[in-house]
């Protein structure tokens, strides 16, 4: 992986572990993933199992894709990557794993209504993989990571895309992490889970020590761990933010943090059901009251649930067919996207009329870990990791309806 910093080339060694990329509207939990060379150009579509065709309508969505511009920096798996509204942002990743590696410190950001990059200053602090990235409505805040074979960092940087202009990160006091969960509540950035050390063996760590942190006031604090069942060792864990109220969806289980007793409590009358170590898990908000949660294990439709905390009102929604590497963003109050997993399929999901429909092809290759954001009148569609390594071009999807 080559790195504008030092110029070197290090090997890439398969990954060890489940990547995860963040965005404001998103939070996903994927399975393994791997980092290699080139993309291979080939697009290859899953199959849709006969048990849930029902779920996606016979007709594909209206509209129409065009590429989007590759950035002008190296390939890099696991990047973090940020909407700000007007720009993508996206800054480390590389390869993963124990060996002779260097994360990357390359990072660019995508304007849709130009279709250009532009490449980010050099950040203060080193490149990382598993890093997680929050836009705060004036800075993309990036934090955590590995930075080396058996380094992870407990500190992040702020970059200001109106100032082009990089600030350090104070450490967080709950030390490292990687591959761990953040969100934006509307003042903090607020962290938990992932690991401490390199590399889980198998399944998914989620470590229960949780901070937050004050861009205002450049400070953390450190809050309630977050118990079991949404804390430990395997089965995926997603993490979204309500209005200023985070929520983790584990298990079948969903808990909401409050801030004045500081502690985590159990949304009431929810199935709940085992954590498998293969279980699949996304999460994302609809008009910003309801939740939308999708989990199943590997080979199986992912059941929905449709969710209005505190309360809450829960009712059944149609299930998603999709696999390990999937993605979901809200677009707007009526519907959601989903990329399906190691595929180059992306589905629609319209909340008023409780179904799935599939869009045309995109014209990339298959992948997994693909960053998903919706700009406002568009799907971006990015990134990810391919048959044959890192996937850097992208998609943009314009419907053609409300």
């Amino acid at each position: 992986m080559y790195s504008r910093r030092s110029g070197r080339v290090a090997p890439v060694v398969p990954a060890a572990g489940p990547l995860l990329v963040g965005l404001a509207a998103l939070v996903v939990v994927a399975g393994c993933t791997s980092s290699g060379g080139a993309a291979s150009g080939r697009v290859t579509r899953a199959t849709t199992p006969a048990a849930t065709q029902a779920s996606t309508a016979p007709a594909a969505s209206q509209g129409t894709w065009r590429p989007i511009a590759a950035p002008p920096i190296p390939p890099a798996g696991g990047m973090a990557a940020a909407w700000t509204g007007r720009q993508l942002v996206v800054w480390g990743g590389g390869p993963s794993g124990t060996g002779n590696w260097e994360a990357s410190d390359d990072g660019a950001a995508y304007d849709p209504a130009a279709d250009r990059w532009e490449v980010l200053p050099t950040a203060p602090v080193p490149g990382r993989l598993g890093a997680s990235a929050v836009w705060s409505g004036r800075e993309v805040l990036f934090w955590g990571g590995q930075t080396g074979p058996a380094a992870v960092a407990a500190d992040g940087a702020a970059y200001d895309p109106a100032a082009h202009r990089w600030r350090t990160l104070p450490p967080a006091p709950i030390g490292g992490r990687s591959q761990h969960q953040a969100v934006w509540t509307g003042q903090e950035m607020v962290v938990w889970g992932g690991i401490r050390t390199c590399c889980p063996v198998d399944g998914v760590t989620h470590d229960p020590a949780a901070a937050a942190y004050d861009p205002a006031g450049n400070r953390w604090r450190r809050l309630a761990a977050v118990p079991a069942p949404w804390s430990g060792d395997g089965g995926g864990a997603a993490t979204v933010a309500a209005g200023v109220v985070p929520y983790v969806w584990r298990a079948g289980r969903l808990a909401g943090y409050g801030a004045a007793a500081d502690r985590w409590t159990e949304t009431p009358g929810l199935p709940g059901r085992p954590a498998g170590p293969g279980a699949t898990v996304a999460l994302a908000t609809g008009d910003g009251n309801e939740l939308f949660a999708w989990t199943g294990g590997a080979g199986h439709p992912l059941e929905g649930l449709a969710l209005r905390p505190p309360g809450p009102t829960v009712r059944t929604v149609a299930p998603l067919d999709a696999q390990t590497g999937s993605a979901l963003v809200a677009a707007g109050p009526h519907r959601l996207f989903a990329a399906a997993g190691q595929s180059a399929r992306i589905l629609e999901y319209r909340i008023g009329e409780d179904r799935w429909s599939e869009l045309p092809l995109a014209p990339v290759p298959t992948r997994s870990g693909a960053v998903l954001a919706w700009t406002g009148s568009e799907l971006l569609y990015w990134g990810g990791n391919g048959d044959e390594g890192p996937e850097m071009d992208g998609a943009a999807w314009r419907p053609s309806g409300p």
